[in-house]
């Protein structure tokens, strides 16, 4: 074995710049003879044969796929080399490098592919010193190549450059390579793992000095105006630094010429004799060209000098007969720039860590020798940590007291001493936790300082800082390092945000940040923000978590106020920066599952605190965040209106010049303006005492100049301000404000534009609920007179209870604003009219509503100005009358109609066609408005009724897949919900003629009976066979049971009133049930078979053929319909059903009579048989037509007309009818195959 050459004396002895060359102009000769012969690629990619494999990995094809192409760039950048252009040329090269870089950077003694990686990374290496050579960088190749042949020597002396042994071996001879190596035989007797070792260690004794003399010679290379000077001011330092002298007479080789016309002439700086010492203050001082070096300088030096050389001779002599090797202490070596990563440099730096037994020594070893002479590494080898913390802390007083004498002459060399302090703080642990000077601001301004100086020195130092940073964040397992690390580091990348992009380039890995993060170094935030990462990259690591927890954690306290006044951003808003970006950056559903983590109380009220005062991208972030919550969170909105007293900060964002900042404050505004009334006038009253014509100028600035969303969202602010000002005056904003709202109404082009402005007109004069939803509609709804739960129930979502309905401050809010628009005139009747024309549902419903609550106003006075709107606008309205159009959308409908025809357009309901008015008949058991312009429409022009017969299916759900058959049908907050036989209760959303399945539930045994409403709570009732009552409650399309009442039957049928509820059992008996859930009998004489509950009573079908009347209250009874006699075939009612003021029963026949005449006659006033020997087995009764289900037609329904008795029609339900309900003039039918199907006439 031979012996390591480090040991031996001659390996000791430094390369000099000769051999250096020598070495270099051989390789060089080699590379150009290949090139030449264009045989690049054979040699690289000749020997590699890719094994087959069962199983490979993706990324294994990825690495050979990048040498493959890295190689076939460069030859063919070699090949064109005088047809290629220079950017051309620099592309090629540049794209085969960073290919190259793939497989160069394999682990060896492994495989890929079959291939062993020692051969992919030399193939990789040798390609890239070819890539070097055709850049000129004659020395960068050199180290490539020696690079190559310390991994596989047998490989490139075979292969890539036969011939090279015979050229180097006379140049070993000279260098005394056999007795470094410990070998006796002459060098033409080597045999091959000879020749491999000596080659080997060529590769690794000159590779360090050739980049050593490469960068000494770069000089000043940040200079535009450098001047290409001759190798010898190399020579000179290298003479100088070693005491060795070179043949000045030796010809100088092809290399060197090409070599010295590509290097700058380092000055050579005389070294003071009384100390060989040469510290980091020294290249400064010496480096600083325009300025002199003053006699302070001298006294300090000499000081310096004076009191350190006793301890140095000390320690130099300790040193005496210690081998040291000054190549391996290089940082450059270490760092190897062009062919190791920074996380290699890493994990070779803690090795070494390992191996020295000391943390702090080796980090100080790995920079100290960067800069510092051969003599300060030995000489400061064995010092202790403490001594050298105390001398460098001595250097530093005395440099701060000749400071103040002669500040602006010395402002260099204190800073100097800094440096040496900060790096020497910055490295031991245990002196950083017991000091409470600021280093971060020091370091900052030592950077700044760098930043300016232009120089090679001055670019390595600041590598140096940066590399050192980055060691210890990513190895460090002191949380004080890491954290002043990351201080220090991010006040250097705000002062200048390239430095950003520097460091990761140089290795820093987001992982790094966040494991930092996740250890509780909230400081990790703030440089994951000034690094600006990829959103995904962010998610992936999970830091959401820890985010909130900066935030929650450090707004509590005052630290965070102090650092703001330094100018760097604190962790908690750099946290809400990222978490902003986490909750925009995505599809809707990944955004709403990072808001559900930061809506909580808790979060909201830190986030509220996280912005430093005055910097408005940090408030704009809170806006953006909070705006995004209150979408996703019924409960935000309202916690964030209660919490956010100072809208400051937010209002200054609209004034600021910033096109993101006042979008982010128009859309938090916005949003919170969403509230009831009274808390939306509160928050405008609030911005008003902000400034109030600053806020409308500046709004008006952003209707003219913002996009066009941005510009209605201004629009609607600007308008809802402008109602808190005097109303007498003609306004500039005012108009504005309308005219952009009622103008981007009518762009159909831009139906985003569109909807979002008739969403705004449509509730601009009513109100929200606290979740956000618009209730304008609900309020206009509650004006009809809409009082029956079973009506209200067939509008969705509104819950009528809500507190924004009962808000008295809506109708003295619509009637000013409603004021200030109809100042526009006929202009806003015109775009209203276009908008309910519209094609988009939405579009049209929003701009029916706008016109609706502007009649309000319009009703109570301007005669001529509410003429001409009835003119524009009823031939509009009307169709939203017609039955298929939503409850609640006909119910407003009728309302404009109402209030537009008042006065002088009353006549113009003489005009309504006959469809209008059948409308509005069947529209009249619902509100009393419709009945009221019926009576008008009579007064003025009588009709005779033509009814039209016609219907026409518009609904199909559910599939016959199901195999249960629907047992009971009702509508419930707007949903269409089913019970079947299998024990299930599905809810369906209806939207025009599709039904949606929102929610399934199956918690009976047995088969559902019946479905009813409860208004107590609002809750749905199911009844089953299997002996239970369940009470259900629909949240956010979520159906939940909230209780189950057990009983001792099996159950037909449930109704409710108030809170009893009434339920007829398998055995006909009829049951109340009271709050303390305890059945009990009602007509305990009578078996029932079916009931309705209407009016406060009970009206009961008997088994008897007798309907009977219950009285609530009083619990009186009276018989309506009297039984049949005994010896008479036995007809029970199986059907009552009740339409204005007239009752219906159902057996073998329909007989009906108004309450009056049953009560007094308890005879009939009509009757129908619809097939002798059938039996009804159900009935539903609207305006105009009465729906039978009988026994010799089960799948089919009857229509009769309910005047004349005739029947019309029949509609085919496909199987078995099951169930059967009509709503808002539709007839739906439940199948035994599990199918609902529903009809209108038209």
């Amino acid at each position: 074995m031979p012996s390591n050459p480090t040991s031996s004396s001659s390996a000791a002895q430094n390369p000099d710049i000769a051999a250096a060359r020598d070495i270099a102009a051989v390789i060089h000769r080699h590379m150009h003879a290949i090139l030449a012969e264009k045989s690049l690629k054979r040699k690289c990619l000749s020997k590699l044969k890719i094994q087959s494999q069962q199983f490979f990995e993706f990324s294994d094809h990825s690495v050979l796929s990048n040498l493959y192409w890295g190689v076939e760039n460069a030859a063919e950048a070699a090949a064109l080399l005088g047809s290629l252009s220079a950017d051309e040329r620099e592309s090629r090269l540049d794209a085969s490098e960073k290919m190259l870089q793939i497989p160069a950077s394999l682990d060896g003694g492994g495989a890929t592919l079959g291939i062993p990686n020692d051969r992919l990374v030399c193939s990789s290496y040798l390609c890239l010193a070819a890539v070097e050579f055709l850049r000129g960088n004659e020395w960068r190749a050199a180290a490539h190549f020696l690079q190559a042949v310390s991994i596989c020597p047998g490989i490139v002396r075979r292969d890539f450059a036969p011939g090279i042994w015979r050229e180097v071996a006379p140049l070993f001879v000279r260098r005394g390579v056999r007795e470094s190596l410990g070998l006796s035989a002459p060098l033409d007797e080597f045999d091959d793992g000879m020749i491999d070792d000596a080659m080997r260690w060529m590769a690794g004794r000159y590779k360090p000095w050739l980049m050593y003399y490469q960068i000494m010679s770069a000089g000043d290379s940040c200079r535009s105006d450098a001047v290409s000077t001759p190798l010898s001011g190399v020579q000179n330092l290298y003479e100088q630094r070693n005491g060795v002298r070179t043949n000045p007479n030796r010809p100088i080789t092809r290399q060197e010429s090409i070599v010295a016309d590509d290097v700058d002439e380092l000055p050579v700086v005389s070294r003071a004799p009384t100390s060989n010492i040469k510290c980091l203050k020294d290249i400064l001082t010496e480096s600083q060209p325009d300025t002199p070096k003053s006699s302070c300088l001298d006294d300090i030096s000499d000081n310096i000098s004076s009191n350190e050389d006793t301890s140095v001779e000390s320690c130099i002599e300790d040193q005496e007969g210690e081998d040291f090797n000054p190549i391996a202490s290089l940082s450059w070596n270490a760092r190897r720039p062009s062919g190791q990563t920074w996380l290699e440099r890493t994990q070779s730096l803690q090795t070494q860590r390992q191996n020295d037994g000391s943390t702090a020594e080796s980090i100080y070893r790995s920079f100290s020798t960067s800069f510092c002479d051969t003599d300060l590494r030995t000489a400061l080898g064995l010092r202790s940590r403490c001594h050298y913390a105390h001398d460098f802390s001595r250097r530093a007083k005395s440099l701060s007291s000749r400071a103040t004498q002669q500040q602006e002459e010395t402002s260099l060399i204190e800073q100097n001493g800094v440096i040496e302090r900060i790096i020497l703080k910055l490295c031991f642990a245990e002196d950083l936790e017991k000091t409470e000077v600021n280093y971060t601001v020091d370091m900052n301004t030592i950077y700044d300082v760098l930043s300016t100086k232009t120089g090679l020195k001055y670019s390595l130092l600041k590598d140096m800082i940066l590399d050192e940073l980055l060691i210890a964040i990513s190895t460090s397992e002191e949380e004080i390092v890491v954290r002043t690390s990351l201080g220090i580091l991010s006040t250097i990348i705000t002062s200048n945000r390239s430095v950003a992009v520097d460091v990761q380039r140089r290795g820093l890995r987001l992982h790094d940040l966040a494991a930092a993060l996740k250890r509780h170094v909230h400081e990790a935030a703030v440089l994951i923000h000034l690094i600006n990462p990829a959103p995904a990259e962010v998610r992936e690591l999970e830091l959401l978590p820890c985010l909130v927890e900066v935030v929650c954690t450090q707004t509590t306290s005052t630290s965070h106020k102090e650092e703001a006044e330094e100018g760097v951003i604190t962790p908690p808003a750099a946290s809400l920066m990222i978490i902003e970006m986490l909750v925009t950056a995505f599809d809707l559903e990944t955004n709403s599952a990072h808001l559900a983590a930061i809506t909580p109380p808790r979060v909201i009220s830190a986030l509220l605190r996280a912005p430093r005062r005055g910097h408005l991208d940090e408030v704009a972030s809170l806006a953006c965040v909070l705006a995004k919550s209150m979408c996703i969170d019924d409960k935000c909105r309202k916690y964030i209106s209660q919490i956010s007293h100072d809208t400051a900060p937010f209002v200054s964002l609209l004034w600021s010049n910033q096109e993101q900042a006042a979008s982010a404050a128009l859309e938090f505004f916005n949003e919170l303006l969403k509230t009831p009334r009274s808390s939306a006038i509160a928050l405008l009253e609030e911005m008003q005492e902000q400034g109030s014509s600053n806020n409308l100028c500046a709004l008006f600035l952003l209707t003219q100049n913002s996009t066009p969303e941005y510009r209605i969202l201004a629009a609607n602010l600007l308008l809802q301000l402008e109602v808190l000002e005097d109303a007498s005056t003609k306004s500039m904003y005012r108009e504005e404000a309308a005219e952009a709202l009622f103008n981007a109404l009518q762009r159909e082009e831009s139906p985003q534009t569109q909807a979002l402005s008739s969403f705004i007109l449509a509730n601009l004069g009513g109100t929200f609920s606290w979740t956000g939803e618009a209730y304008t509609m609900a309020w206009l709804v509650k004006k009809t007179g809409l009082n029956l739960s079973q009506h209200r129930n067939l509008i969705k979502t509104y819950d009528f209870l809500d507190e924004s309905l009962q808000d008295s401050g809506v109708d003295s809010w619509c009637s000013k604003i409603a004021q200030r628009i109809l100042q526009l005139g006929t202009r806003v009747f015109e775009a209203l009219d276009k908008g309910m024309r519209s094609k988009t549902r939405r579009v049209s419903r929003d701009s029916l509503v706008a016109t609706a609550w502007l009649g309000l106003e319009l009703m109570k006075g301007q005669d001529e100005l509410r003429h001409a709107a009835c003119e524009i606008l009823l031939h509009s309205v009307e169709q939203f009358v017609h039955p298929g159009f939503e409850l609640e959308e006909r119910l407003v409908a009728c309302l404009c109609i109402y209030n537009y025809t008042s006065g002088r357009g009353m006549k113009r309901i003489i005009n309504l066609s006959e469809g209008v008015r059948e409308s509005l008949r069947r529209l009249s058991n619902v509100t009393w408005m419709a009945e009221e312009l019926l009576k008008v429409a009579d007064y003025f022009q009588p009709n005779k009724w033509r009814i039209s017969c016609v219907h026409s299916q518009i609904l199909e759900a559910g599939t016959t897949k199901c195999s249960a058959a629907v047992t009971a049908l009702i509508y419930y907050k707007g949903y269409l919900c089913s019970g079947y036989a299998d024990g299930s209760i599905k809810a369906w959303e209806v939207r025009g003629q599709t039904a949606t399945l929102v929610v399934e539930r199956k918690e009976h045994r047995k088969a559902v009976t019946c479905l009813a409403l409860y208004d107590l709570g609002n809750c749905l009732l199911s009844c089953s066979a299997d002996k239970t009552i369940k009470m259900w409650h629909m949240q956010q399309r979520n159906l939940e049971c909230i209780e189950v009442i057990p009983t001792k039957e099996s159950l037909r049928s449930i109704d409710s009133l108030g809170e009893l509820m009434f339920v007829t059992t398998q055995s006909h008996k009829l049951k109340v049930i009271d709050a303390s859930r305890k059945p009990r009998d009602v007509l305990k004489n009578k078996r029932v078979k079916c009931m309705r509950v209407a009016q406060g009573k009970v009206y009961t079908g008997c088994m008897d053929s007798s309907i009977v009347e219950v009285v609530i209250i009083n619990n009186r009874q009276q018989e309506m319909k009297e039984p049949s006699k005994s010896w008479m075939q036995n007809k029970p009612i199986r059907s009552i059903s009740l339409y204005k003021d007239w009752l219906y029963g159902a057996s073998l026949a329909v007989e009906g009579a108004k309450m009056k005449e049953w009560r007094r006659s308890s005879r009939p006033q009509m009757s129908l048989v619809p097939e002798k020997g059938a039996s009804i087995l159900a009935m539903e009764v609207v305006e105009d037509f009465i729906y039978l289900n009988c026994s010799t037609s089960m799948s089919s329904l009857q229509i009769w007309l309910r005047g004349t008795q005739q029947k019309v029609g029949r509609l085919s339900a496909g199987s078995k009818i099951t169930s059967l309900l009509s709503a808002n003039d539709m007839i739906l039918c439940g199948t035994e195959k599990g199918v609902i199907k529903g009809w209108i006439p038209l």
